[in-house]
């Protein structure tokens, strides 16, 4: 029988929590902001306004919100896009995206040798789409799509 240490399952486990952190991060992306762009766009048949969303385009945001069930006060699901929708709009997705990037990189510089080639994997991917979904929101266009979710 083999039996392992308990620093060998502390191992695996901070990858993998790393990783389930930072694909929630910018899952909460995709689903307060991509996921209304895409419906306004699709609502309006306004395929460039991606590239340059805004009120006069879309219109309000609320409107485009996914439909998902019954319209309901106890609607998770309603719910779910709402708080999202409010970490990316009040920059809170920055904050979160660079703290996981850095919990990634530390995990990744402290653990290389000892991490499976998947695990390696999984953690430089979700770093980098941490960074890449802060920096997303730094620039012009995040702002832009910030001030869109703001109305």
């Amino acid at each position: 029988m083999d039996v392992q240490s308990p620093d060998a399952a502390r191992t695996r486990r901070g990858p993998h929590l790393t990783g389930w952190f930072q694909y929630a991060i910018v899952a909460a992306f995709l689903l307060g902001a991509v996921s209304l762009l895409l419906a306004a766009a699709a609502g309006t048949g306004d395929w460039a306004g991606l590239a340059d969303p805004g009120l006069e385009r879309y219109g309000d945001p609320k409107d485009w919100n996914p439909p998902i069930g019954p319209d309901s006060v106890w609607n998770p699901l309603a719910w779910l896009v709402e708080i999202c929708r409010w970490i990316v709009m009040t920059s809170l997705i920055v904050v979160l995206g660079f703290i996981a990037a850095l919990i990634g990189f530390v995990q990744y510089a402290g653990q290389r040798d000892s991490l499976s080639r998947g695990a390696k994997a999984n953690l430089l991917t979700g770093t980098v789409l941490c960074v890449a979904t802060a920096l997303l929101m730094l620039t012009p266009y995040g702002s832009q799509l910030r001030n869109w979710l703001l109305d």
